[in-house]
């Protein structure tokens, strides 16, 4: 059994929910990824984010994260770009 707390992320049902400013805040900190291999969702570290999250698949490894602040969507990117240097260095 696995148990996973969902905190400040939020579901498709959820956005039907939430203020529309929410929404609006939201859609103005977008960012798609798309990753080399299917990525482990678990193991993207949200927990330092202090608002509302939602994360859609579009595609096996085709990603679209929404943050409803800037601050934890500068922190997602720098984490995403670092992540991909650590990458590219990895394979000189």
């Amino acid at each position: 059994m696995k148990i996973v707390k969902q905190g400040l992320a939020l579901s498709d049902e959820d956005l039907n929910l939430i203020k529309s400013d929410v929404i609006t805040s939201m859609m103005k900190n977008r960012l798609v990824v798309e990753f080399d291999e299917a990525p482990d969702l678990d193991s993207l570290d949200f927990t330092g984010a202090n608002g509302f999250y939602y994360i859609k698949s579009l595609g096996s490894k085709l990603y679209q994260f929404w943050f409803e602040n800037k601050s934890d969507f500068d922190a997602f990117y720098n984490n995403v770009i670092a992540y991909k240097m650590t990458l590219t260095n990895s394979d000189k």
